[in-house]
Order: structure tokens, then C-alpha cells, then sequence
């Protein structure tokens, strides 16, 4: 039993079936939800729900990235790759702020 339960653990993390996806809006200049718990294999999906751009980013070492500029109704993705903690910012509004935290 021991190792079917070990066996399906493994797979709910490598498998991205099992992956989860956070949705992130942005409106009022702000990230919302403002922070997130994810796994590896997770997807966050940033929908600009404001009436300005935005463009997300992460500054972070081994995990920087830019999604580019969002327009008002923009979507965009990122998936989860390593375990972690990073910030998102937006380029725009320097306040803007996004705590990640991901575990395996």
C-alpha cells in the first residue's frame, strides 16, 4: 500500500495533469490575489481586468522573466518551474507586487 501511495504522490507532482492553475487579476493597479502558494508544474495566469497596461515581470534570480505589455483585457501565462520563492512586479506601477512561493 505504501508504495501505491508513493507511486501516486510522485505522479500528482510530475504529471501536469495534476497541475494547478492560479488566476492573478490585476485591476486598481494591484495583484489579486497579492500572494500564492503553488507546486512546480503550476501555471499562473495573469488577466488584466484594469483599464491601464501592464507588464509583468520577476527580477528574481533563476527565476526572471517578463510577460510583456498587457492591454486592458490581456491574458497571459507563466508555468511554474522550479520550487522557490519570487515577487512579480509590474514594469509600470512599481507598487505592484506578487509574492510566490513554490513548493514540490
Amino acid at each position: 500500500m505504501y508504495r501505491v501511495l508513493v507511486a501516486a504522490a510522485v505522479l500528482a507532482i510530475t504529471n501536469p495533469a495534476f497541475a494547478a492553475e492560479h488566476v492573478v487579476r490585476m485591476s486598481g493597479a494591484n495583484y489579486e490575489p497579492s500572494q500564492i502558494d503553488g507546486r512546480v508544474g503550476d501555471t499562473i495566469r495573469f488577466v488584466n481586468d484594469d483599464t491601464v497596461n501592464h507588464d509583468v515581470f520577476v527580477p528574481t534570480g533563476g527565476f526572471g522573466i517578463d510577460l510583456g505589455r498587457q492591454e486592458p483585457g490581456d491574458e497571459r501565462s507563466m508555468r511554474l518551474g522550479k520550487a522557490g520563492t519570487f515577487e512579480a512586479e509590474c514594469v509600470f506601477h512599481g507598487h505592484m507586487l506578487l509574492t510566490v512561493s513554490v513548493r514540490r
